[in-house]
C-alpha cells in the first residue's frame, strides 16, 4: 500500500512540476519588449498626440471665443472642451512612470474645481495675467476649472458673464493656455526630443513594482479603480458612505460623466487587448494557453457597457433618479477590477501598488 502511494505522490509531483515547469517557459519564451514596444507606439504615444491636439484646438476656440464673445463661439468652445476631456481621459491609463511622479494627471484633471476660489480670483485681484495664473493651485484651472467657467450656467447666463468681465475672460484664456502647457510636458515625457520616456520605458529590465509591465499594467488597474471608486461609487453613495453626492460626479456641470466613464473603460480594453499589436491579452494566452481568462475580461466589459448603456440621463442624475442602475453599474465595475486585480495579476505575477483612491 505504501508503494502504491509513493508511486501516486510521486507521480503527482512530477506532474506538478511538468506544469509549473512549462508556465515559467511559455512566461520567459514571451517577449515582454515586443509587447512594450506595441503599446507603446500604438497606443500611448496616439493617445497623448491626440490629446495634446485636442488642448491646442481647445484653447484657440477659447481664444476665438474671448476676441469675439458671441453665443456661438461659447458653444465652440463648450463642445471643444467635451471631446479634450475625454481624450485626456484615454491618457489616464498611461500615467505611470515620470509621469506619474511628477502627478502630471492632477494638474490636468482634478476634479471637483474649486469654485468659489475661482470666483474670488476673479473679483479679487486687479488684474489676471500669467504670472497670477502660474501661482494658483491646478484644480483651479485645469480641466475642472474650465469646464465650471464654461458650464456653470445656461449659455446666454455664461456669454453675459463674460461679455461683462475682462477679468474672467483673461482667467478663461490663460487656463486654457495652463492646459495646453500641461498637455504638452507629458507629451515632452514620452518624446524622443523630449525626456525620452517611450526609450525607458520600452529598454527597462527591471523585473520588479519598477518593471515597465508592471506599471503599464498597475495603469490599467488605476483606472478601473479610479472608475469604480471615485467616478461611480463616491457619488452614488457606494463607497464607505451612503449620502448621496451628485456634484462629487466627474464632468458635473457639462453632463460629461457617462462619456467619460464609457472612455476610461474603453481605455483600458484597448491597453489590455491592444487591436493593432501584442496585446497583454497574448501574454496572458502565452502563459495559460487558453482564451479562458481573456473571454472572461472581454465578457466583463461588455457587462460594463451594457450597464452603462442603461442608465438613460446624466450620471449626475442617475446617482439619484436610477440609483439602481448605477449600484448596478457599480457592481459591474468591481467584478471586471477584481478579474484585474486577482485572476490576471497571479497569472501574470504582477504587484498591484498604490491607485489614486487610496487614503480616500
Amino acid at each position: 500500500m505504501k508503494k502504491y502511494l509513493f508511486l501516486t505522490l510521486t507521480i503527482t509531483s512530477l506532474f506538478l512540476f511538468t506544469c509549473n515547469s512549462d508556465n515559467d517557459n511559455a512566461e520567459d519564451s514571451f517577449n515582454v519588449k515586443n509587447l512594450l514596444t506595441d503599446v507603446s507606439n500604438q497606443q500611448i504615444l496616439p493617445a497623448i498626440n491626440l490629446f495634446v491636439s485636442a488642448s491646442t484646438t481647445l484653447e484657440q476656440s477659447i481664444e476665438n471665443y474671448v476676441n469675439d464673445t458671441s453665443e456661438a463661439n461659447l458653444e465652440i468652445a463648450r463642445q471643444q472642451w467635451k471631446t479634450t476631456a475625454i481624450a485626456y481621459e484615454k491618457t489616464y491609463v498611461h500615467h505611470i512612470g515620470i509621469a506619474r511622479d511628477q502627478f502630471i494627471h492632477t494638474s490636468i484633471y482634478n476634479w471637483p474645481t474649486v469654485e468659489g476660489a475661482i470666483e474670488f480670483f476673479i473679483s479679487d485681484n486687479d488684474t489676471i495675467d500669467a504670472d497670477f495664473i502660474a501661482t494658483i493651485s491646478a484644480q483651479a484651472k485645469s480641466l475642472a476649472a474650465l469646464e465650471y467657467l464654461l458650464f456653470a450656467e445656461d449659455t446666454t447666463t455664461i456669454n453675459s458673464g463674460f461679455v461683462a468681465s475682462q477679468k474672467r475672460r483673461d482667467y478663461l484664456r490663460l487656463s486654457s493656455a495652463y492646459l495646453t502647457s500641461r498637455a504638452e510636458r507629458l507629451q515632452e515625457i514620452w518624446a524622443a526630443s523630449g525626456d525620452a520616456y517611450a526609450s525607458l520605458f520600452v529598454n527597462n529590465d527591471d523585473s520588479g513594482i519598477q518593471g515597465s509591465f508592471n506599471l503599464y499594467y498597475n495603469g490599467m488597474h488605476n483606472a478601473l479603480d479610479v472608475t469604480k471608486t471615485t467616478k461611480v461609487g463616491k457619488p452614488a453613495g457606494l463607497e464607505n458612505s451612503q449620502v448621496i453626492l451628485p456634484e462629487l460626479t466627474q464632468a458635473y456641470y457639462s453632463y460629461t460623466s457617462k462619456a467619460l466613464v464609457q472612455a476610461s473603460i474603453e481605455s483600458v480594453e484597448s491597453a489590455y487587448f491592444n487591436p493593432n499589436g501584442i496585446g497583454v491579452d497574448d501574454y496572458v494566452f502565452a502563459i495559460t494557453n487558453t482564451t479562458d481568462l481573456n473571454d472572461a475580461i472581454a465578457t466583463k466589459i461588455a457587462e460594463v457597457y451594457t450597464a452603462l448603456d442603461a442608465i438613460t440621463i446624466p450620471l449626475s442624475e442617475a446617482v439619484e433618479q436610477e440609483h439602481n442602475l448605477v449600484e448596478d453599474l457599480h457592481t459591474k465595475l468591481e467584478d471586471l477590477r477584481i478579474l484585474f486585480a486577482v485572476d490576471v495579476r497571479s497569472t501574470l505575477s504582477i504587484v498591484i501598488t498604490t491607485t489614486d483612491t487610496d487614503g480616500d
